[in-house]
């Protein structure tokens, strides 16, 4: 039986997982904002991740209380709308960029660096943030999105380094597109995929999205003891990080077949 802090439990992916670990016989400890969006009846503490201190303060009783921690998943992160240079307003597209740059990345810092400090006393810990195909390859319009997933992947990398002395790992899990809350209005439009949809499917050589149920088994797996897996991002996407997509409208036109690009 693994201890499993999940970070952020309101989510379908997070939500999917969970079920899946106490299915397998684990320990889930919830940490988040609001108990009342905690999944079943869990063990939950109430976190302010805008503070740093109560952060701390917060990780050091859930160690004090719960005993040592085997994992960590920091399933919090946000999206935005494609970026349109020509047409948007750059102040709000600036507001935009902070805003998801500060969700993905700076409470991803702040995850890491607070629950290490404990790990540290144990020496033992595994640190897993979710990340994305855009850890690695451009999604159109997604300037946000794509940076902070980057900077995700540079600290992640950044802190299985400085971590591996303490036999502490750090990796991060890829899913593939899935049609969610958060993107919907994106790839479905009118109850048909929008071209960016196709263009994703294009791209991807099982032309399936992925589902909560089938990433959660790759979160699952990599929460497994793996004394050799550190400073990884694992992809779980179908595929379609061997190709990518940059260019929706003519990919949509290659995967239709209807029409002859210009």
């Amino acid at each position: 039986m693994m201890k499993i802090v999940i970070v952020g439990p309101t989510s379908l992916l997070a939500y999917s997982f969970i079920k899946m670990a106490i299915s397998a016989g684990h320990q889930i400890i919830q940490l988040g904002r609001n108990e009342n969006t905690a999944i079943g009846k869990p063990v939950f503490y109430k976190a302010d991740l805008t503070d740093a201190v109560k952060f701390s303060e917060i990780v050091a009783k859930i160690f004090s209380e719960q005993g040592r921690v085997d994992v960590v998943i920091n399933f919090i992160g946000t999206h935005h709308k494609p970026m349109d240079f020509e047409t948007d307003d750059l102040n709000e597209n600036l507001e935009t960029f902070r805003n998801v740059m500060d969700v993905n990345v700076n409470l991803a810092f702040l995850i890491t660096m607070g629950f290490a400090k404990e790990m540290i006393k144990h020496k033992h810990g595994h640190i897993i943030h979710l990340c994305s195909n855009a850890s690695r390859l451009s999604l159109y319009g997604s300037y946000g999105y794509n940076a902070s997933k980057h900077a995700l992947e540079g600290l992640i990398k950044t802190a299985a380094a400085q971590l591996a002395h303490y036999n502490i790992r750090v990796n991060g899990i890829a899913p593939g597109t899935a049609i969610s809350d958060l993107n919907r209005g994106m790839l479905i439009k009118d109850g048909e995929l929008t071209n960016r949809a196709l263009s994703i499917l294009a791209h991807t050589p099982t032309k399936k999205f992925c589902n909560a149920d089938g990433v959660s088994q790759t979160i699952l797996a990599t929460c497994q003891p793996q004394r050799h897996l550190t400073g990884n991002v694992i992809f779980c996407d179908d595929g379609y990080n061997i190709e990518g997509h940059s260019w929706p409208d003519g990919n949509a036109r290659l995967y239709n077949l209807k029409k002859e690009l210009d």
